[in-house]
């Protein structure tokens, strides 16, 4: 329905609701006592009977046992209105008086029925709740007339109103109507009408039951025919197509829940009070004392039930927080059981590993962790354990780079934060977050590249190429010595002069091409600046130092293909082995000077050092 047609259809609920209002006051104020007052009383009834149709078929409110039984009493009412219009006129006064009194008692009978059908709340399965409501309202109705009755037989339309409506509009209006409308999630215009309903009815019998069978009092006469205009509002105001529904949520059935409970308790001391009208003496006392200790914890449970409902809202709140933070945080966090297993990741997963988190829930933590990263991931959990300093133990907090798989292939790296191991309530085992860090890590992986590498050849710089002659001279092998060779292009600056830096540049590339395709993998090739070059064998021996450095002459003599030219160029190269208390300056310094050797030689030579004295040439 449309906002406008809603506002529509409540407009005519109001206006539907004032026009009985105002047949009451026409009722109540132009039509004297004696049969016409009855018989004004049916247009009265019958407005709300079209009420109650308006209900079923234009709102289709899902109450549909409540709605046919309160029209259905609504009929009742009319009817025995309308009997007993003829019985004041004198037409068979007995009869017509027993018809009526029985016309009464099926309207009450209706309304009975239609509070058993809002307990039931529309429900067509047998719902063991619904079942105890209906036989807490049908044993408070019993009781209540009992209370009244007492041990009278006679029965007139007056102790009908009074002994039977009485009470059990009483336990409707506190098992139903009360909690029907002031419960959370569920009040509306229908809901609060009804309720109005069973007041101005309660009142008005409860009155002529407190001062008399007085039909003519002024003041009560109309409460109970006003009350047709509530239930006709109730049954025509859009809201009532909401009625009767299930709760929006748990927490507001279960308030609704305490708050029935709560009216259900006021059952007890209104009986009492009831009982106490026919009997009189010290039941006004216990009937008002037990009403009051009833009303203190009806207010205490109710005021704990706000306690309750304040806990779970800030709760649920902190949940939300909670929740947010954790889905829109770019970190991972997992939790991992002490078993290894995780028992919790956030949303975050799926973009670092590439699956919902919930996959992940109940594998080994171990899985994830590339297998060359396993092992270190197994020591930081073993290293997060818990660090004691002085009385209070506070927990280790390991950090760790690895490198974690993904779903399609490849994996990444992370830095991981681990816990040290903690035991609360829902948790025993490590807290872990992980951030990504792949773009750092090649980052840093570039840097060392460029900080060891020569730009334009690839190859070792002068930086990392004496690095790794440290190494290979901090404990010499006099059986397998290393050695360097010194390789410096002859005539390179006539080729920059005649063919320009990028020919240059060509030719270097060529001649570092070159030099690492003459050597094992386990050697060591550097460009050590402009047009000269290292090379670092291990396990060498005078042997293959000679062998490697005839090849490497040959190899510089074959003709570079160049942009517009082919040219032919040659080297010249020095080597050294190197021998026991060597050091990486010495072997370098010898080979440099071995290289010069054979530049004042001719060039495109080599001359060779052996272990010993610069000047000992290898034969």
């Amino acid at each position: 329905m449309t906002t406008s047609a809603t506002w529509a259809s409540a407009r005519a609920a109001w206006l539907h609701a004032a026009l009985v209002v105002a047949v009451v006051a026409v009722v109540v104020t132009a039509v004297p006592l004696g049969p016409w007052r009855p018989a004004a009383e049916v247009p009265v009834f019958l407005l709300g009977v079209a009420g109650v149709r308006s209900a079923l078929r234009h709102h289709r409110a899902p109450l549909v046992l409540t709605w046919r039984a309160l029209g259905a009493a609504l009929l009742c009412f009319a009817a025995s209105s309308a009997v007993e219009a003829l019985a004041m006129a004198g037409v068979l006064p007995g009869v017509l008086g027993a018809l009526e009194s029985g016309l009464d008692v099926a309207a009450y009978t209706g309304l009975v029925v239609a509070a058993i059908g809002v307990l039931r709340g529309g429900r067509r399965r047998r719902d063991w709740a619904a079942l105890a409501d209906t036989g807490t309202l049908l044993l408070a109705t019993g009781l209540a007339v009992l209370a009244i009755r007492g041990d009278r037989h006679t029965v007139s339309h007056d102790a009908v109103e009074v002994d039977i409506g009485t009470p059990l509009i009483t336990a409707v209006l506190l098992i139903v109507c009360i909690p029907l409308a002031v419960a959370r999630g569920r009040r509306s215009v229908s809901t609060t009408a009804l309720l109005a309903a069973a007041v101005l009815v309660v009142a008005g019998y409860a009155g002529r039951m407190l001062l008399g069978p007085l039909r003519e009092n002024p003041l009560l006469d109309p409460l109970p025919l006003l009350a047709v205009a509530a239930i006709t509002l109730s049954a025509r105001h859009p809201s009532v197509a909401a009625m009767g529904t299930r709760p929006d949520s748990a927490q507001d059935a279960s308030s609704s829940r305490v708050l029935g409970l709560g009216a259900a308790l006021l059952i007890s001391p209104a009986l009492l009070l009831l009982w106490s009208v026919g009997h009189g003496g010290i039941g006004y006392v216990l009937g008002a004392g037990s009403s009051l200790l009833t009303g203190l914890a009806l207010w205490r449970l109710t005021a704990l039930d706000r306690e309750r409902e304040r806990a779970r809202a800030a709760l649920v709140a902190s949940q939300t927080r909670m929740q947010l933070l954790l889905a829109n945080a770019a970190d991972v966090i997992a939790i991992i059981d002490t078993d290894g297993t995780i028992s919790y990741m956030s949303p975050a997963a799926e973009s670092l590993l590439g699956r919902p988190a919930g996959e992940y829930v109940g594998r080994a933590a171990i899985e994830l962790a590339d297998p060359r990263d396993q092992t270190r991931l197994r020591a930081a959990l073993a290293a997060a354990g818990e660090v004691s300093t002085g009385p209070v133990t506070v927990p280790q907090v390991v950090d760790t780079d690895i490198r974690i798989r993904h779903s399609a292939g490849g994996s990444r790296w992370v830095e991981a934060r681990i816990s040290g191991k903690v035991e609360a309530v829902g948790l025993d085992g490590w807290v872990v977050n992980l951030r990504e860090v792949t773009d750092r890590k090649l980052f840093e992986d570039e840097l060392r590249r460029q900080a060891t590498t020569d730009p334009l050849t690839g190859l070792l710089n002068r930086t990392a190429f004496n690095e790794r002659l440290a190494e290979a001279t901090a404990a010499v092998d006099p059986a397998a010595p290393p050695a360097v060779l010194f390789v410096d292009v002859d005539d390179f600056k006539s080729v920059n002069d005649s063919l320009g830096h990028a020919a240059g540049d060509e030719l270097l590339l060529a001649v570092a091409g070159r030099l690492s395709a003459d050597v094992r993998g386990d050697d060591v090739v550097a460009r050590l600046g402009g047009d000269e070059f290292a090379l670092l064998l291990s396990d060498a021996g005078g042997v293959r130092l000679q062998d490697v450095a005839d090849r490497l002459l040959a190899a510089l003599r074959t003709p570079v293909e160049l942009p517009g030219r082919a040219i032919t160029v040659t080297a010249s190269i020095g080597g050294a082995l190197a021998g026991p208390g060597c050091t990486a300056e010495e072997l370098l310094h010898r080979a440099d000077t071995a290289m010069y050797t054979a530049k004042r030689a001719g060039k495109d030579s080599c001359t060779l050092l052996g272990t010993g004295e610069p000047e000992t040439a290898l034969q």
